[in-house]
């Protein structure tokens, strides 16, 4: 948990010292980004917490360690998913609560109970893009064999999600908000809670997003079981 919470705050003091050289980022001031990425670290931690033995999936198709999860009586994907808790994923929670805290009160940005209600809805939804995103790369490995690189390459894209979506070229804002739309994960959330979107405006992109999103992810999945050809002989 400590390692992740100083890994983090790697991120956090590059922010600040950005923020020492320029007064605002694409019209967003230091406490508005930081916001951006106290909010994004959330539901990250949240998935890491729960959902993050999907990492283990490339090496568990090449060593033909699947067959376990289809041997159990219950839902194979529902067996994967939750066979692992990572408590070290506390310190990406505590540091995104701390960090999105400290701009409320430091920043001048006003919230009310209604908002946080909202935001936590966009917190919650937000989770299944990370574990989506996840599981859909990590499934190419039943085809590839390893898939690992891939599913660190698109993750990394979530590193994105700590600056303002218009600091970025059209086409990355693109792929950031409807192909692997972590932009939905802290930057629309953010312009929720500073007034610039509505809740509706926010919640109507990312919950169809993340349903798409999830739907893929199961259905290759399920295409993946079918070529999966466990250790041979």
């Amino acid at each position: 948990m400590l390692a992740f919470l100083l890994d983090q705050s790697l991120g956090l003091f590059f922010l600040y010292v950005v923020f020492d050289n320029i007064d605002a980022l694409a019209g967003f001031s230091q406490y508005e980004v930081f916001l951006m990425y106290g909010i994004g670290q959330i539901p990250k931690g949240i998935d890491h917490l729960i959902f993050d033995n999907i990492w283990l999936l490339p090496r568990r198709i090449r060593e033909g360690n699947v067959d376990r999860y289809l041997l159990r009586p219950i839902n194979p994907l529902f067996s994967f998913l939750v066979e692992r808790f990572q408590p070290d994923a506390f310190g990406e929670i505590i540091l995104g609560i701390a960090i999105s805290t400290y701009c409320f009160v430091f920043g001048g940005i006003t919230f009310s109970f209604i908002k946080i209600l909202g935001l936590t809805a966009m917190i919650l939804t937000s989770v299944f893009i990370f574990t989506a995103v996840k599981l859909i790369t990590a499934s190419v490995a039943f085809w590839v064999k390893d898939s690992a690189q891939l599913m660190q390459i698109s993750y990394e894209l979530n590193d994105y999600s700590r600056y303002p979506l218009n600091i970025f070229p059209k086409p990355l804002r693109f792929i950031m908000t409807f192909i692997i739309p972590f932009a939905l994960v802290a930057y629309y959330p953010a312009l929720y809670l500073l007034g610039k979107q509505t809740f509706f405006g926010v919640i109507g992109l990312l919950v169809p997003v993340t349903l798409a999103l999830c739907l893929i992810a199961v259905l290759l999945w399920k295409r993946g079981l079918k070529r999966y050809e466990s250790a041979g002989s």
